[in-house]
């Protein structure tokens, strides 16, 4: 199905509309099969796997369709693999920031993911991807769906009831 804005729409309105996650293509790094939780396949990253990954990327970003990014840590990233993303990332910022509505990183060892966040957190710096650390996939899986609620910008916003908090004696 595709959608059109409307001369007088002033809201952004997808070219894309998803209506299944098998109208996701399936990709070799990402696992789009229960899209918009997409997964990225730990055991497909390879040295030299920059390119293909800001290619997948960007076919997910087409799809004008919010999505979760859920992936495990990988502390064995190559120099120019790092590099390359990371330019990637800023090249593309404004985009992700619309449709990425969130980076989910697993690390199963509790002693390791205070460190793990401050990796992911360097990675999406400025990226306006919400980024957060769970300890399973069935943790991931819970949370996507919180994600997937909000826009980036209302997730970074503090939320305000107007009414005074309440604070514990």
């Amino acid at each position: 199905m595709i959608a059109t804005q409307s001369p007088s729409a002033k809201s952004f309105t997808p070219a894309c509309v998803i209506n299944d996650a098998h109208d996701v293509p399936d990709q070799r790094l990402h696992d789009a099969s229960r899209f918009p939780l997409v997964r990225l396949r730990r055991r497909a990253v390879q040295p030299g796997y920059a390119f293909v990954w800001g290619a997948e990327m960007q076919r997910l970003l087409s799809l004008k369709t919010p999505f979760v990014i859920v992936s495990e840590h990988n502390a064995d990233e190559t120099a120019d693999d790092t590099r390359l993303r990371n330019a990637w990332l800023r090249t593309q910022r404004a985009t992700l920031a619309l449709f990425c509505r969130g980076l989910i990183v697993i690390e199963p060892r509790i002693e390791a993911r205070a460190t793990t966040r401050e990796a992911a957190r360097a990675v999406t710096q400025g990226s306006g991807v919400r980024t957060v650390v769970v300890s399973s996939m069935r943790v991931a899986g819970d949370l996507a769906p919180v994600l997937l609620k909000h826009s980036a910008s209302d997730l970074a916003k503090p939320q305000s009831t107007g009414m005074p908090r309440l604070q514990m004696p």
